[in-house]
């Protein structure tokens, strides 16, 4: 089944303290993403994620959307899913996920799962490398949220055709 839900998040760094800052995911094979505006006691920064990403406080200031305004249009997204989702990151996107959600005090009515999970032992190199392939090919923006989750979708894609 090609049809998988996936979310990647975009984050202030990997750090303990760090917090996601783009939020995009695939469902029923449309995507979508949001910038989020950091909180007032959201302060760690690094420059080397900021590098990667291209993603600036001030840019999220002048074009995010508040943690609430995020919620509540990422479940609207959730009502149209089977409420689980598919990361290459998990532990990473699940904890930036309830970082989220502490924000607004919201139940996470979903659950992130590891893709991992759902490929064959052999599958999982094949993904691997078409991650690879497709990052290093130039048709994907990396750490980008949207343009990730369209390349995990696509990795998967191959990984799991004959």
């Amino acid at each position: 089944m090609n049809s998988i839900n996936i979310i990647d998040i975009e984050a202030s760094g990997l750090h303990f303290d760090s917090y996601p800052i783009e939020l995009a995911v695939l469902v029923n094979r449309q995507t979508n993403s949001w910038l989020i505006k950091p909180e007032a006691n959201w302060s760690y920064w690094c420059s080397t994620a900021e590098s990667m990403h291209g993603i600036s406080r001030e840019m999220l200031k002048k074009e995010g959307l508040t943690a609430a305004q995020v919620i509540d249009e990422f479940m609207k997204c959730v009502e149209t899913s089977n409420r689980t989702f598919y990361s290459d990151a998990v532990h990473w996107d699940a904890d930036w996920m309830g970082t989220l959600f502490s924000v607004v005090n919201t139940a996470q009515l979903f659950h992130i799962k590891s893709i991992y999970d759902l490929l064959e032992k052999k599958q999982i190199l094949k993904f691997d490398q078409a991650k690879i392939r497709l990052a290093e090919s130039g048709k994907y923006r990396r750490h980008r949220a949207k343009e990730d989750v369209r390349m995990i979708h696509q990795a998967y894609i191959e990984a799991t055709s004959s």
